[in-house]
């Protein structure tokens, strides 16, 4: 090949990635534009691990004192159809005010779990908690609550339980293996027991009569604080992009 042709082909290469690095860009996470990994790993480990523990386990020093249980970041399956904005908006503003929609111009379209009091009884409550935590270890056997929860829980939980109805893929049909999920915080995989085993069966039965919102004030919890007021909107960023890349895609 000649030098002349080896050149134009060079620049040429280099003039379709100088047109690429912008559509490279745009394809970049929010964390991973607005973030640090260095800085997101020394504030985690300065404020977060005391919680979600070191390993993103959720059983760091603190967890013990925290109902439920501090999310597991080391869950693949279910931190991958977690938004970044809605962890953003959390750390930032507390959990509380996320279920609320207290949050000005949130871009987040639906916050999880009604209330179904007026829907079910206190005894189908309880069945149908029982229900939904045979499902890691076969298929549910009680047919009156199978019919409950195919009407009232498989939009959003899916038919098999999984956290993928139509509601939570976004369409309906078969879902994808992985999706990310349109109702934040995703919908619960039930079968799933390293995230199931957060939840005490009281919690349960008053998160489905009173829904995530009166759940979470009836009874009191102290979950998720806000910490806008002690960590940058960087280092919330930074926090963020260390647990989606050291935790959720295990990457470090």
């Amino acid at each position: 090949m000649r030098p002349q042709e080896v050149g134009r082909r060079r620049a040429l290469a280099l003039a379709a990635a100088c047109l690429l690095l912008p559509a490279l860009a745009g394809a970049a996470s929010k964390a991973e534009r607005l973030g640090n990994l260095t800085v997101g790993e020394a504030v985690y480990r300065e404020i977060c691990f005391s919680c979600h523990g070191i390993t993103g386990d959720g059983k760091g020093p603190s967890y013990t004192n925290t109902m439920p249980r501090p999310q597991v970041f080391s869950n693949p399956d279910y931190m991958s159809r977690m938004t970044e904005q809605y962890m953003f908006e959390v750390v930032k503003y507390g959990k509380l005010a996320v279920l609320r929609r207290e949050i000005p111009d949130s871009p987040l379209k639906a916050t999880a779990m009604p209330s179904f009091e007026e829907a079910l009884e206190d005894d189908q409550i309880r069945r149908l908690i029982r229900f939904e935590r045979s499902f890691p270890s076969g298929q549910p056997q009680d047919s009156e609550i199978r019919e409950i929860f195919d009407a009232a829980c498989a939009t959003c939980h899916g038919p098999g339980g999984r956290g993928n109805g139509p509601t939570a893929v976004g369409h309906d049909g078969p879902p994808p293996l992985k999706f990310v999920s349109e109702v934040q915080p995703p919908p619960a995989d039930y079968v799933n027991r390293l995230f199931m085993e957060r939840f005490s069966d009281d919690f349960l039965f008053t998160l489905i009569k009173k829904g995530r919102l009166g759940a979470t004030e009836q009874m009191g919890f102290n979950t998720m604080n806000p910490y806008g007021h002690i960590m940058s909107d960087e280092e919330i960023w930074s926090v963020i992009l260390y647990i989606r890349k050291s935790f959720i895609e295990g990457k470090r």
